[in-house]
């Protein structure tokens, strides 16, 4: 059975270095390729999007497309085409930058070898094919595990709700009087539901941010009271602990644009896992403050004098499921959704949250933007930069409602 051609696009302008490529593909076998040469980044797109490509030989400097925006765009017409930059320099960095955008690999003009170019195609199909077929596996089991997790949660509230109130009975004595040891065993019970039913919320949380049902009431709000409910809630816990968790909030702070519960709820989870992590005698304070760099933004910071993280887990603690290896001091005791769920709450809110750390702490920072009295709106300066991320400058008006949609939230707002 006759082989089909493979059916190769190059993109290049310079004259000389596709007459070389020709060349080349010309001294291999008859009908094992076919080469369609176009010029501009624009004509390839077109082509792209109609389909029937193989591969793509792109240059990373076209008339209408230069470096890594030509990848970008390659790969945005046809995700599915692998891509071999063709680059006249010799740079690591910008070849690794370039597969960071989806390209497969890269060549260099002048350094192609007859042999190695059909060689490095047939290699670059083959690591797109398995690498797709990676991402198809770890797609079905991510979206097997939600459902998991989904149907576990709700299946679990139920009788984790029913030992919950039976044990408050025992210990409120309605049924009867109780022994010190025996009260002292229930109090052990009632912190270990407690904790259950925390991490069950946590996964019918993420259930709803999956599923497109997470709920955000815009509204004019104080951070300084959630902040106050917040601490007032921990104090015993950091108590407790021997941590002395306190306050800092400018009184000239202004209100916020927000969800007054889910500000106490990100405020609730990055407070605990600082008092948490810190050790007896150590500190934990929660501060808020105009935000220096862009006065439209107010920050919040929880800081903490525990034993600090590491560099490369500063990204990845807010990943779904994932979790710091247990240091001793705190161990394993959540399901590593917390600071997931905190980041998709404060980016539902036109936020961002960050970490910085240090072996002598670390700070948990996140934005809101700030309420404008008579406005219903975002502020003008977050409102342009949420619709320039999402590629629509211009007219700004009724964004927010687009912002949304594009989170796939569900939400109220009132002013």
């Amino acid at each position: 059975m006759k082989e089909k051609a493979l059916q190769v696009l190059l993109v290049e302008d310079n004259a000389g270095d596709a007459r070389l490529l020709r060349e080349m593909f010309s001294k291999e076998k008859p009908d094992s390729f076919e080469l369609t040469h176009l010029l501009r980044m624009s004509e390839a797109t077109v082509h792209l999007a109609k389909g029937g490509v193989d591969i793509v030989l792109l240059d990373m400097g076209l008339p209408d497309g230069h470096g890594l925006d030509t990848v970008r765009r390659a790969h945005a017409a046809a995700p599915s085409v692998p891509v071999i930059v063709l680059t006249g320099l010799d740079d690591e960095a910008l070849a690794a930058e370039a597969m960071k955008e989806g390209a497969q690999d890269y060549l260099i003009k002048g350094q192609i070898e007859n042999r190695a170019l059909p060689r490095a195609l047939r290699h670059a199909i083959e690591r797109h094919r398995m690498q797709t077929e990676t991402d198809l596996i770890l797609t079905h089991q991510m979206q097997f595990k939600d459902e998991f997790l989904s149907h576990v949660s709700h299946e679990l509230r139920s009788p984790m709700t029913a030992i919950y109130q039976f044990v408050t009975i025992l210990l409120d004595r309605l049924a009867g009087e109780l022994n010190p040891e025996q009260y002292e065993y229930l109090e052990i019970v009632l912190r270990n539901v407690k904790q259950l039913q925390s991490m069950i919320n946590d996964l019918v949380e993420v259930t709803r941010v999956q599923e497109g049902k997470l709920t955000i009431d815009l509204q004019c709000t104080s951070v300084s009271d959630a902040i106050a409910y917040t601490v007032g809630t921990l104090q015993g816990a950091a108590r407790g602990k021997g941590v002395t968790l306190s306050l800092d909030s400018s009184p000239l702070l202004p209100l916020a644009y927000a969800d007054p519960t889910r500000i106490r709820q990100i405020l609730i989870i990055l407070v605990d896992n600082a008092i948490k992590f810190t050790p007896a005698n150590g500190a934990v304070k929660v501060q808020a403050r105009m935000l220096d760099e862009d006065p439209q933004f107010m920050v919040i910071e929880i800081s903490d004098s525990g034993c600090g993280i590491s560099p490369e887990m500063t990204e990845r603690i807010f990943e779904r499921l994932y979790q710091v290896p247990e240091n001793g001091q705190a161990g394993r005791k959540g399901l590593g959704l917390g600071l997931y769920i905190c980041k998709e709450l404060v980016t539902r809110q036109a936020g961002r949250i960050w970490v910085m750390s240090s072996p002598q702490g670390s700070i948990f920072s996140f934005t809101l933007p700030v309420f404008f009295a008579g406005s219903r709106d975002l502020p003008v300066a977050q409102e342009q930069r949420v619709a320039v991320r999402f590629g629509c400058p211009g007219d700004h008006r009724g964004w927010l409602a687009g912002w949304f949609a594009l989170q796939g939230n569900t939400r109220r707002v009132v002013a």
